[in-house]
């Protein structure tokens, strides 16, 4: 296994920054603040409102800055992460309840049968849902509305040039950051992304557990009753819907279907259709030798960046279980949905002949596959096969002290369950 300190693995500006922090701290600057007043207090500051309508997102902040405190062990730049994305989405939620307040319609209006795309994380959520949003059809979540979900009033145009500039600029300082995971999944404020990026808005999406060692806060996660966030994430897109209305974006679809993706779900399928009823479930398969390797690899060159520490075990540690648990659970639950509200795609599949599984996911959702979508999918490819998006990761289960055969043991349950079958053999 790779025990490398982080430090081995962080470029320049990381460096550079935890140097001149320690060398402020030394000089009697106080550790950037990571207590809950703090974070509140500043929220407030920067929006000028006091109001977050519920306090449902405290227990799960509280859960989170407990074992940032305890267990992380941060560097500065990893305390300065902490604290900026906890303050973008105090002041999201500051900025949401305030459009509530001012057109309580915007939670009148419903979220009609979405397609929602569910699998293991590598296993080809991302290229379906990215294909499927080229229907204009349809509608989905762009990422910097994910970031920045909340219209703000008293701003021109309520915001929407700022929002979309900071998530601009915070993508491209990520790139250079964060080089390795932004090879394994790229990302562009213009494009689909997952409403994972909603749920942190809650302190409750899996990106924290990607960077951050954090396994005192992984343990309440797996069994905290996430409820209020997924009806916190169902009144973002209603509100995002709204903000569409306004004509501050193209129409993506208004008042289309939704097509969601998120592979945390797989934890919460009951909870997710407490909330989203008639959704349509797609479930993607493909061998765990590749997605738990791949999903380590990812989660690790987010992680190293924020401490100094060697992390290869605490990832491994977290995110294999995290495979297993979300594959236990996802099969146990899915015996209790009606077969017409699920179907299921292989990763080989859509590699041999994706049109053959499109029409099949098209005609599930009730869905008519034109000449047009079929054309503006093949377009997408190209352009994502011309461009290199989404290749150039490498990885190997041995860096993190394990292997193909322990993987294959402890995920034979699902590879039997849904016949999914070994990649290059």
């Amino acid at each position: 296994m790779d025990t490398k300190p982080s430090t081995a693995y962080q470029p320049p500006f990381v460096r550079q920054f935890n140097r001149r922090t320690r060398a402020w701290n030394i000089f009697g600057m106080k550790k950037i603040d990571l207590s809950e007043a703090s974070l509140i207090a500043a929220a407030r500051a920067e929006t000028g409102l006091e109001r977050f309508g519920d306090d449902s997102f405290l227990p799960p902040l509280r859960a989170l800055l407990h074992s940032l405190e305890t267990e992380a062990d941060l560097n500065p730049f990893g305390r300065f992460n902490a604290r900026m994305r906890t303050i973008r989405s105090l002041k999201n939620r500051l900025w949401a309840n305030a459009c509530f307040e001012a057109h309580p319609e915007i939670l009148e209006s419903g979220i009609e049968a979405p397609i929602v795309i569910v699998g293991p994380h590598r296993s080809g959520t991302t290229r379906l849902q990215r294909m499927m949003a080229t229907d204009a059809r349809l509608q989905h979540l762009s990422t910097w509305e994910g970031f920045n979900p909340a219209p703000r009033p008293g701003q021109p145009d309520m915001g929407r040039q700022a929002r979309y500039e900071e998530v601009k600029n915070f993508l491209a300082l990520g790139r250079q950051v964060y080089a390795g995971g932004y090879v394994a999944h790229p990302m562009d404020a213009d494009w689909p992304e997952e409403d994972m990026l909603l749920m942190n808005h809650s302190f409750c999406g899996f990106s924290v557990l990607g960077m951050f060692n954090i396994p005192g806060y992984y343990r309440w996660f797996l069994d905290y009753d996430k409820t209020e966030v997924y009806r916190y994430t169902a009144k973002l897109l209603k509100l995002i819907a709204w903000s569409r209305g306004q004509g501050h974006v193209p129409s993506q679809g208004q008042g289309a279907r939704w097509v969601l993706k998120n592979p945390q779900h797989m934890l919460d399928l009951g909870t997710l259709l407490k909330v989203f009823p008639d959704a349509r479930l797609v479930f993607t398969h493909r061998d765990p030798i590749k997605t738990v390797g791949s999903v380590m690899s990812l989660m690790w060159h987010f992680a190293c960046q924020h401490t100094d520490l060697p992390c290869r075990a605490s990832t491994r540690d977290i995110w294999m279980d995290f495979c297993q648990q979300s594959a236990q659970r996802g099969m146990l639950q899915r015996e209790h949905i009606p077969p017409g509200q699920q179907i299921d795609v292989h990763y080989e599949e859509m590699n041999r002949d994706w049109r053959s599984v499109m029409r099949r996911v098209y005609a599930f959702g009730g869905i008519d596959f034109t000449p047009e979508v079929e054309q503006a999918m093949a377009q997408w490819l190209a352009d994502s096969d011309r461009d290199q998006l989404h290749g150039g990761h490498r990885y190997a289960l041995e860096d993190f002290g394990t292997s193909a055969a322990e993987v294959d043991r402890r995920m034979m349950f699902v590879r039997q369950r849904y016949d999914i079958a070994y990649e290059g053999k």
